[in-house]
């Protein structure tokens, strides 16, 4: 706790910037994707563009513009240097750990843990209602089955452990450690998610994949462990 007697000293002025940024970046993104899969869903929509194709093409869109947007973040808060270590892959057993055997772990321990939520949710509130229905299905054609792994499984992905787990950990990592680091940046991530079961859901895996980002300094588990699990989701919740 800081005492008033240091509230206008450098470092204290410093903590709080650097919390001040932190949280306007996070709203920034969400702001910025939020709008771009809004007009770009409109645009499509307007020349004629089914609404499934409209959505996932928008969706993927916005994450391909925030991907910058994060490395931009990155940058101001002197984060970026240390990007090329968090993606590096030095050997063949490394990267049989890194992208295969923890992230199929992750996705295991996740699936777990979600199915404990899903029960105390239920008991607690009821059967969730969760709008399952993306406008594409199995009996859809290979072009929407395409578009729609592309942005739920690979793009999505990528531009969310980027800006929670490469960003917005690291960030609140500089001032608090790992531990309130993995924690707030998943409470953010289930924030984004809006819809409350959903939130818990994603807020689970934050921790998760917040925690073995900080155990093996790398993005790749939680990158290819959250594309395992859109995956399942994908195709035993939505397809």
């Amino acid at each position: 706790m800081v005492d008033d007697s240091e509230l206008g000293s450098p470092e204290v002025r410093s903590y709080w910037r650097s919390w001040l940024v932190a949280l306007m970046f996070c709203v920034v993104w969400f702001g910025v994707t939020s709008m771009a899969i809004i007009l770009t869903f409109l645009a499509l929509s307007l020349i004629g563009i089914s609404e499934a194709f409209s959505m996932h093409l928008s969706i993927s869109f916005a994450y391909l513009i925030s991907i910058p947007l994060t490395l931009l973040f990155m940058y101001v808060e002197n984060l970026l240097p240390d990007l090329s270590e968090k993606i590096s892959i030095k050997s063949a057993n490394q990267a049989f750990v890194l992208l295969l055997a923890i992230p199929l772990l992750v996705t295991i321990v996740d699936f777990i843990i979600v199915m404990g939520y899903g029960i105390a949710y239920e008991l607690a509130f009821g059967v969730p209602e969760v709008d399952t229905d993306i406008g594409v299905d199995w009996g859809s054609g290979p072009i929407a089955l395409g578009l729609v792994i592309i942005s739920t499984v690979i793009i999505a992905p990528i531009a969310e452990e980027l800006m929670f787990r490469g960003y917005v950990l690291d960030s609140i990592r500089k001032m608090h450690g790992d531990r309130v680091a993995i924690v707030i940046s998943s409470m953010i991530f289930g924030l984004v998610h809006i819809e409350p079961y959903t939130a818990g859901m994603a807020a689970i895996g934050g921790l998760i994949y917040g925690f073995v980002r900080v155990r093996t300094e790398s993005l790749w588990p939680s990158i290819i462990g959250h594309m395992m699990w859109n995956g399942v989701a994908l195709v035993v919740t939505y397809l």
